[in-house]
């Protein structure tokens, strides 16, 4: 059977929609409607009557420049998938600056508890704050403002995390991953950030798609292999990232997720 749906996301859907146009094949049981658009052009939209419109005029030319649409037509769908949407590791990773908490390698190595940086919590509270602060960011918001208006099933994907390549070029915004990595404590920060994105998907009324594991390195990483010539959400398909960039992934991570997707609809609706 073949399950129709609706995939949306910010710049991180360009993966997905490269993968699709390069291999499409690989996946007959699916019929994806791509519907991508930047910043919070996804959330200014109406959900009235099963239709997904634009209530915006920056949303009326996201849909119609970089997907060739003007609305969606959500009786039509038998799912919805949201990709990225600022869901990300990255968040664990600024929990863990901050505060340390049962569970972590680096406390057990640790010589003196005192001299640990940041406030002393428990591991409940780690997973409490961090599926606090996911909660708040797009893919949830933007899975409540769906849910409003539609009974559809829906799932939420992972946004890729960082590129590996980081490891032997350091850069300053990825200061942090790095210092966790190296501490030995990627692992248990990676596994909390799912937990809590599932438990702040399920509050939205979505079921949690985690960042496929053979795309992970160091746990809190992407493979360099799924990142390089990855491609931008623009009007004219096939335009290329900066080649300095490191937070967007390539068509093979875009299957990997789209081999994601098919097993779990496959599967049947979230319950």
């Amino acid at each position: 059977m073949t399950r129709r749906l609706l995939v949306l996301g910010n710049s991180h859907l360009a993966a997905l929609r490269e993968a699709w146009a390069r291999h499409a094949h690989r996946w007959p049981g699916l019929a994806p409607t791509f519907l991508g658009a930047h910043g919070d052009l996804l959330s200014q939209t109406r959900v009235q009557d099963n239709r997904l419109t634009p209530a915006t005029q920056a949303a009326k030319l996201a849909f119609r420049q970089l997907n060739g649409i003007e609305e969606v037509d959500l009786a039509a769908q038998d799912g919805i998938v949201i990709c990225g949407a600022m869901v990300a590791a990255a968040l664990a990773v600024g929990l863990w600056r901050e505060a340390r908490w049962p569970g972590l390698p680096s406390l057990r190595r640790a010589p003196d508890l005192a001299t640990l940086p940041g406030t002393m919590i428990s591991r409940r509270a780690a997973l409490a704050a961090l599926t606090d602060l996911l909660e708040s960011r797009q893919g949830p918001r933007l899975v409540r403002h769906l849910r409003a208006g539609t009974g559809l099933p829906i799932w939420l994907a992972s946004q890729p995390r960082v590129s590996a390549v980081v490891l032997d070029r350091p850069r300053p915004e990825v200061r942090a991953q790095l210092a966790a990595v190296r501490a030995g404590d990627g692992a248990e920060l990676s596994d909390l950030f799912d937990a809590a994105a599932a438990q702040a998907a399920a509050r939205a009324g979505a079921r949690w798609l985690p960042q496929p594991a053979q795309t992970r390195e160091a746990d809190l990483l992407t493979g360099a292999a799924f990142m390089r010539d990855a491609m931008r959400l623009a009007a004219r398909p096939g335009t290329p990232q900066p080649e300095a960039d490191i937070s967007h992934a390539n068509a093979d991570y875009g299957a990997a997720v789209l081999d994601q997707i098919a097993a779990i609809t496959a599967a049947g609706p979230p319950r």
